[in-house]
């Protein structure tokens, strides 16, 4: 199997409001890059985890993730942030699922990685739907993706 440059993983809950909108912005981008060699666009709506099974399938990964912090709809990007909303007890941050995968040594080479993120006010009550300010900063993260790759290929 050949590896993709890059990997675009989205990762929250469409169910909780704006924790969604890293799904819904891999979801725009997958639209963009359906059937590409260079680059992989899936989401991780639950067990974070489950990156496990993708790290040998690309070089970089490239997490679009909700993240608490004030005030919302800052894009960041950083390697390491705390989950805006997080349904159970068992879930963490990405940062640490893959400092852990990298510990544990389960893919080689490890790949790069990267969080680029909303900053939200956590939900107090499930509902779906981005809050506009949320939105808006959905529509420049998913253009500064697209530039981002757009260089890297």
């Amino acid at each position: 199997m050949t590896r993709a440059k890059l990997a675009i993983i989205g990762i929250g809950n469409t169910i909780a409001g704006d924790d969604g909108v890293g799904i819904l912005v891999a979801q725009r981008l997958a639209c963009r890059w359906p059937d590409s060699d260079h680059v992989l666009v899936t989401t991780l709506p639950g067990d974070l985890f489950a990156v496990s099974e993708l790290l040998d399938r690309a070089r970089e990964f490239l997490f679009v993730d909700a993240i608490a912090g004030d005030p919302p709809g800052e894009i960041r990007v950083l390697t390491s942030a705390r989950r805006a909303f997080a349904p159970s007890l068992h879930q963490t941050d990405i940062g640490t699922v893959m400092a852990m995968l990298k510990t544990l040594e389960v893919a080689d080479p490890f790949p790069d990685w990267q969080i680029w993120g909303i900053t939200i006010t956590p939900p107090e009550e499930l509902g779906e739907g981005l809050d506009p300010v949320v939105a808006e900063a959905a529509v420049e993260l998913e253009r500064r993706i697209v530039a981002h790759v757009e260089g890297l290929l």
